[in-house]
């Protein structure tokens, strides 16, 4: 705390978190409170790297040290507006912005033989061995349930597995299953098209439509009659809400907020992946979210003043193999939605894009461990 009374509380070092925890730092003299469960933050896109075995899960892992910002590490076990449990203990606050994720329902996923769920670096550092192991048969890359975070990278992991088994001589049938009549269907300019084509062009086969009702072993079974038989299955698994969100209004894994991310809780704003918006689960649309809903909490405090919502610039990388990207991205010039529509850009695929995806990850690294400017 450096000259105000008033302390903002940020609950998660994901990219909503840390954007919010800065964007107060720098526009205010407000005390600052970062919480993160182990005081570590993980880039998630590293899951597919993880993997395929080509990079250990540590790679992917910075312990949060932000100069001007108290970063606590430890368990969160309540919260609202006036503050969070830490570790048992009250910590007060005279705001709060949450931005906890979505939570892997993991345990949704039957531990049989064969069947994994991957949709972080720890779930996926538990399946590299079977994933590398595996010569002949068929992999499912099995979207359980939607919603669910970065909404291509299920499409760029069959094909990266495709080209893995491809390359290796083995004897390996890759098929992605997914609960949509088409590919990201939503995002619309042309990207149902282009993830389509690319993984036909890979050799993954796309089952659309497909609804999991049941696993068993060596078969998972689709709720219009439908089954999908596999040597390896690796589930996306179904997100659920966060406990600590569990009181609020929205509409099942999701919370209602206003356009500033204010929740029904008084002083609580949600953002990131828990955030009922139009906007997709990534990186840069959190991230902007993170900065209205500090500019709000800012200007609530009347510590400044209030400023338009950030326009996010979302992009997602999506992995075709053998070191070769491709990028989606999406901007709003005429605002956000619903009265501004996106503009989908689809670049690549290249293997001049590898280099933006390590350049992603530098940045991400920056952002967790920086001097106040």
């Amino acid at each position: 705390m450096r000259g105000s009374s008033a302390t903002i509380m940020v609950i998660g070092a994901g990219p909503g978190g840390v954007s919010a925890a800065r964007r107060i730092r720098d526009r205010s003299d407000a005390g600052v409170v970062l919480v993160e469960r182990d005081g570590v933050a993980e880039y998630l896109p590293g899951t597919i790297s993880t993997l395929l075995g080509e990079t250990e899960r540590g790679r992917w892992r910075r312990r949060v040290a932000l100069e001007g910002i108290d970063v606590r590490a430890g368990e969160v076990e309540e919260i609202s507006g006036g503050g969070a449990r830490l570790d048992g203990g009250w910590v007060g606050a005279d705001c709060v912005i949450a931005a906890p994720g979505l939570r892997l329902d993991a345990g949704s996923v039957p531990g049989l033989p064969g069947v994994f769920a991957v949709w972080d670096p720890a779930g996926a550092e538990a399946a590299t061995n079977a994933v590398r192991g595996l010569r002949t048969g068929t992999v499912a890359v099995v979207i359980s349930s939607l919603p669910y975070r970065c909404p291509p990278a299920p499409y760029s992991l069959a094909m990266q597995l495709a080209a893995h088994y491809e390359s290796s001589g083995a004897m390996v049938r890759v098929v992605l299953a997914t609960p949509e009549e088409e590919p990201l269907a939503a995002l619309g300019g042309g990207v149902p098209e282009f993830l389509t084509r690319s993984c036909a062009q890979a050799g993954v086969e796309l089952l659309a439509g497909f609804e999991v009702a049941s696993y068993e072993d060596g078969r998972i079974r689709g709720s219009g009659g439908d089954s999908l038989g596999y040597d390896l299955a690796l589930v996306v698994p179904p997100h659920a809400r966060s406990p600590l969100l569990a009181d609020l209004p929205g509409d099942g894994t999701l919370v209602e907020v206003s356009p500033r991310f204010e929740s029904a809780g008084e002083g609580l704003f949600v953002v990131g992946d828990a955030a009922a918006t139009p906007l997709p689960r990534a990186a840069d649309a959190a991230s902007a979210a993170g900065k209205t809903a500090a500019d709000a909490a800012l200007a609530r405090l009347s510590l400044a003043s209030e400023e338009e919502p950030h326009i996010p610039g979302p992009e997602c990388f999506v992995g075709h193999g053998s070191g070769t990207f491709s990028r989606i991205s999406l901007r709003y010039p005429e605002g956000l939605p619903p009265g501004g529509a996106a503009e989908v850009t689809i670049e690549g695929p290249s293997r001049d894009l590898a280099g933006k995806f390590e350049e992603a990850f530098a940045r991400w690294t920056r952002d967790r461990r920086d001097e106040a400017g």
